[in-house]
C-alpha cells in the first residue's frame, strides 16, 4: 500500500473535521458541562451509532466487512481531529480496534460474518475476558475452564479488570480446552453471550469512584460449538494477536491526545510563569520532549506499516514510554493545577486525571512484564 498524497491527506482532514465538527454539535446540544457515569456512557454510546451510520468506524478494517481500508497515516490524522473536538472514546473500541481485526485473522468465515457486521454498525459491544484473580500479567496460568458438552462447550471460572462488561454484549473469553498441555498451548478463545445463563457481572469501584472495570463469574455456561474462535489451542495466539491490535492502533489515539495535553499544559503555564516555580517547568520541558520522541514513535511505526511491516516488540517498548510519561504529565498537571486553582488548565480535572493514570503502567501489560518481552523478543536476551 502506497502513501497518501499530501494534497489527499488534506482532503481527508478537511472531510473529517466537518464531520466531527457538526457530529460533536448534535451530541452535545442540551448536555450540561459535567456528565454523570451513566450519562457519558450513554454519550459514548451515541457517538458510536454516529461514526457507524456515516461510515467512520472500522477505518482500516477491510472494504468487505464494511471498513474503509485506511493506512495508518489516515487513521492518524482521524485520531488528530477526534482530539482536536475533544471528542470521546466510543463505546465498543475493544470491539472495533482490538477484537474485531483479531477475528478477522482467526475466525472462520461464517464466524467473520456473524461478528463483525454488527461490530461495524455499533449494534454489539464486546469486552475482553483475559485476565483473572490469579493471572494478570502472567495470563498464561488461567484457571478458566471450557470443557465440551455435546456440541457446545461448558465454561466456568471467573474474569477481572474487564473494561465496560457491564455494558457488553459479548466478550471474547480465554478459557483453558487442554490441562494436560503445556500452559500456552491448552487455551482457547470464545465468544460468549454475556445475557447467557450463568454469566454475573460486578462492576468494581476504581480510586475515581467510576466503575469502569468490572468481574465476570462464568457459572457453567453453555457456549455454542462454532463461538470457539478458530482452533482448540489457538487462544495463546489469538491473545497476542489482539494485544499487538492493542498497543499498535489503539494506543496510537491515547498518544495524540497525550500530546495535546502536553501541549494545553505548557501553554497554561507560559502564561503564568511567574506562579509556577522552576522545579515543574524542568519537568514539564522533560514531559514535553518525551511526547514529542513518542510521537516520532509513531509516524516509525506509521511508515513500517506502509511497508507491509508487522507489529513487533517496538509496540511494548512504546507500550512502556506512553504509560510512564502519561503518568508523569498526570504528576505534573496535578501540582500546577494545584499551585494555580483559581486558573484550571482548560477546565481539565487534573485530580482525576492523576488517579486515572495510576492504572497506565498496568492495563494491557504491566511494565515489568513488557521489559521482560522487549529483552527476550526484541533484543535477544536470555530469560
Amino acid at each position: 500500500m502506497t502513501q497518501t498524497a499530501p494534497d489527499a491527506t488534506e482532503a481527508l482532514r478537511a472531510e473529517i473535521r466537518a464531520w466531527l465538527e457538526s457530529t460533536m454539535r448534535e451530541l452535545r446540544d442540551g448536555l450540561p458541562p459535567t456528565l454523570s457515569e451513566a450519562d457519558e456512557m450513554d454519550f459514548r454510546r451515541r457517538y458510536a451509532k454516529c461514526l457507524a451510520r456515516d461510515g467512520w468506524i472500522g477505518l482500516s478494517w477491510d472494504p468487505r466487512w464494511g471498513g474503509r481500508g485506511m493506512t495508518r497515516a489516515e487513521l492518524l490524522v482521524f485520531a488528530q481531529e477526534s482530539v482536536r473536538v475533544d471528542a470521546p472514546e466510543p463505546l465498543g473500541r475493544h470491539g472495533t480496534d482490538i477484537l474485531g481485526p483479531a477475528i478477522a485473522v482467526y475466525g472462520t468465515e461464517a464466524q467473520c460474518e456473524r461478528f463483525l457486521p454488527p461490530i461495524l454498525a455499533a449494534e454489539e459491544v464486546w469486552c475482553q475476558g483475559f485476565s483473572e484473580p490469579g493471572a494478570g500479567s502472567d495470563l498464561a496460568s488461567l484457571r478458566t475452564r471450557a470443557k465440551p458438552d455435546g456440541d457446545g462447550w461448558r465454561i466456568n471460572g471467573q474474569k477481572i479488570w474487564t473494561t465496560v462488561g457491564q455494558y457488553a454484549d459479548l466478550c471474547l473469553v480465554l478459557a483453558r480446552t487442554d490441562p494436560e498441555a503445556r500452559p500456552h498451548a491448552g487455551i482457547s478463545a470464545f465468544a460468549v453471550d454475556m445475557r447467557a445463563p450463568g454469566v454475573t457481572v460486578r462492576p468494581i469501584e476504581q480510586i475515581t469512584g467510576a466503575h469502569e472495570f468490572c468481574e465476570i463469574f462464568l457459572d457453567d455456561v453453555h457456549v455454542p460449538g462454532d463461538w470457539l474462535i478458530g482452533l482448540p489451542g489457538q487462544g495463546w495466539k489469538f491473545a497476542m494477536a489482539t494485544l499487538e491490535f492493542e498497543r499498535g492502533l489503539y494506543f496510537m489515539s491515547r498518544q495524540v491526545r497525550l500530546t495535546k495535553d502536553v501541549n494545553d499544559l505548557v501553554a497554561h503555564v507560559r502564561q503564568n510563569a511567574d506562579l509556577v516555580p522552576e522545579r515543574i517547568k524542568d519537568r514539564l520541558v522533560d514531559v514535553y520532549v518525551k511526547s514529542q520522541e513518542l510521537q516520532a514513535a509513531v509516524d516509525f511505526h506509521i511508515e513500517s506499516s506502509l511497508g507491509g511491516a508487522r507489529p513487533g516488540p517496538d509496540n511494548n517498548a512504546t507500550k512502556v514510554f506512553w504509560s510512564e510519561t502519561y503518568q508523569e504529565l498526570a504528576d505534573i498537571g496535578a501540582e500546577v493545577d494545584s499551585l494555580l486553582v483559581e486558573r484550571p488548565v482548560g477546565g481539565k480535572d487534573w485530580s482525576q486525571f492523576y488517579l486515572e493514570a495510576r492504572a497506565a503502567t498496568i492495563y494491557a501489560g504491566t511494565s515489568e512484564i513488557q521489559r521482560n518481552i522487549i529483552a527476550e523478543r526484541g533484543l535477544g536476551l536470555p530469560r
